[in-house]
């Protein structure tokens, strides 16, 4: 057994009020005891039934060398249709958006951008809501950190003076964050590249959740970070750093759920909100110092790794009417501890990940929703120069007929992303 067990766990959680010692202990651990758990060679394990090939093998092209990846989990890279999937390629300091097309065995160059980080990539996405084929992608031009949405078509290429986190799924809007604060605290979610519209230390009056009306190219902010530091203020809270991060819109576009981070002298806090679509009726859902992935099962309930005062760290399914707590996957799902869980379309599933284990192998988890049993799709080594903000979490997402698994891995020794076959596995 190589994984991390409740004890280990139940250590790090009693060191969180001391964020630096907690660091130095937590790294030293893993590398003392890597050497007992290594096993010499191991790239990849794969389910018997599973099958793993690239975006360049899934459209019968040829293979690129270096490194590309997709990014965050709570996105897929395929379009509806399941023709086209979209992905970034490393070019020096810049990222190339591609897009690869298996119906006419081609692959299309749609941009460049400075814009990007390790863990999200430049937020590239399908702009959902319509029946033409467009994407979107995060950039900068003339120091204004916006977005570009391109047409394959070429009928559409243009920039907004706005950024993107999430996309409402009518496609006509967007939630944004201030990606220099969080260059600033958290910088593996935030941006280097130096721009005019943003800074990392703006009042928090005029910093929070912007709502983007893409078609009017406008921004308002609904969520100021002012707000959530004046709400039920906590000790903790004083002379900290706050921020907001992983904004996720619910199925119907009504409603999004999002964290607000402090940090201060007592280590790392978070809370979960959820608030309906304009930035009103805001509800506290979470506020046990640690919250951490989640994924809406529909409107009204979303998954969330987080923690409760009543049973600890595990994942529960969060009633955001009513604020109610289930548990799920006691004693199977939540043995692997925390990761980047997502639904299956048809809502029978659940798929996440781990992080390293003792012998820095990642698992890539199929989670059953009616019998409660979990299966491991597979086991990925992840080297120790992928750590820190070069790590490259799993970061599993379901396509959009459920039969395949993206996932970004470092198996092979450079970063790139996979399309995993899982369809003889749920059927």
């Amino acid at each position: 057994m190589t994984g991390f067990g409740k004890f280990e766990r139940s250590i790090a959680r009693g060191l969180e009020k001391f964020p630096l010692l907690r660091n130095i202990i937590k790294e030293s651990y893993k590398r003392l005891t890597y050497p007992l758990c290594r096993q010499s060679g191991f790239a990849c394990e794969l389910h018997p039934e599973a099958k793993i090939v690239s975006p360049e093998q899934w459209a019968g092209l040829a293979e690129h060398e270096g490194e590309c990846f997709f990014g965050y989990y709570d996105k897929p890279p395929w379009i509806k249709d399941m023709n086209q999937a979209v992905f970034h390629r490393l070019k020096s300091d810049r990222l190339e958006i591609i897009v690869a097309d298996q119906r006419n065995r081609k692959e299309y160059a749609m941009g460049t951008t400075r814009t990007w980080n390790w863990q999200q990539g430049a937020m590239t996405q399908w702009v959902p809501g319509t029946d033409k084929k467009k994407i979107i992608y995060n950039t900068a031009e003339d120091n204004v950190l916006g977005s570009r949405i391109i047409n394959l078509d070429g009928s559409e290429n243009r920039f907004v003076k706005w950024p993107i986190q999430a996309l409402k799924p009518d496609g006509k809007r967007a939630l944004t964050l201030n990606y220099k604060r969080l260059m600033k605290y958290r910088p593996d979610y935030g941006y280097s590249v130096g721009v005019n519209n943003f800074s990392p230390d703006l009042p928090l009056n005029e910093d929070g959740i912007w709502q983007v009306d893409l078609n009017q190219e406008t921004a308002e902010l609904i969520i100021p970070i002012a707000w959530l530091a004046a709400f039920k203020p906590v000790p903790e809270m004083k002379d900290a750093a706050h921020w907001v991060n992983h904004i996720i819109y619910s199925p119907s576009g009504e409603r999004f759920v999002f964290l607000h981070r402090f940090l201060g002298t007592s280590g790392r806090f978070s809370r979960l909100y959820c608030a309906k679509f304009d930035g009103s009726d805001i509800k506290l859902l979470m506020d046990e110092r640690m919250v951490s992935h989640y994924h809406w099962r529909d409107d009204n309930h979303v998954l969330v790794w987080g923690r409760s005062a009543s049973a600890g760290d595990r994942y529960y399914l969060i009633d955001v009417d009513s604020g109610m707590l289930d548990v799920v996957g006691e004693g199977t799902l939540d043995r692997f501890g925390d990761g980047h869980c997502s639904y299956s379309p048809d809502r029978k599933w659940v798929v996440t990940d781990t992080y390293p284990d003792r012998a820095r192998q990642r698992m890539l988890i199929l989670f059953n929703i009616v019998t409660g049993s979990a299966t491991q799709i597979g086991r990925f080594f992840s080297a120790w120069k992928f750590d820190d903000v070069r790590r490259c979490d799993l970061h599993p997402r379901f396509s959009h007929d459920g039969k395949w698994i993206s996932i970004d891995s470092v198996h092979e020794g450079i970063r790139k992303t996979y399309f995993v076959d899982i369809n003889r596995i749920i059927s």
